[in-house]
């Protein structure tokens, strides 16, 4: 499995827009501190891989296109953050993140998963109950 995206989710995941006035309820851009609102999972123990902030090889400018990458091929990786609860009942969700793949991939994807409040983030898999799920493969 090789693994090298940057995810710049930037994660506009754009916002989790729960009305028609265009609500934010969760956007990260992973400038400094991202490290103290994300977990990272350790569920597979040294098969797991931790994600590092970086602009990529190839940007416009170093600074504001960081996003999150991934620091080592062939880890599975595992990361979230929570955020507070919300209700997007009769209105209109809207989930989105950004994804730069730097290398050919044999194997693997960036996805994006809600997942619901209870979730053991140090011990999230692959495995673990989502409610949504989307992404590139």
């Amino acid at each position: 499995i090789t693994i090298t995206f940057i995810m710049k989710l930037a994660i506009v995941f754009a916002a989790l827009i729960a009305s028609s006035m265009g609500a934010v309820f969760f956007e990260e851009n992973f400038g400094a501190g991202w490290e103290d609102r994300w977990v990272q999972s350790t569920a597979k123990g040294d098969e797991a891989g931790a994600f590092v902030a970086s602009a990529g090889k190839y940007f416009n400018d170093a600074e504001a296109d960081v996003g999150i990458q991934t620091s080592t091929d062939a880890r599975f990786y595992g990361l979230s953050a929570k955020f507070d609860d919300f209700s997007n009942k009769d209105k209109t969700l809207i989930a989105s993140f950004v994804v730069k793949h730097e290398q050919d991939l044999d194997c693997g994807g960036g996805y994006f998963k809600l997942f619901p409040a209870g979730l053991d983030q140090k011990d999230m898999t692959g495995d673990s109950q989502y409610n949504i799920m989307f992404g590139p493969d």
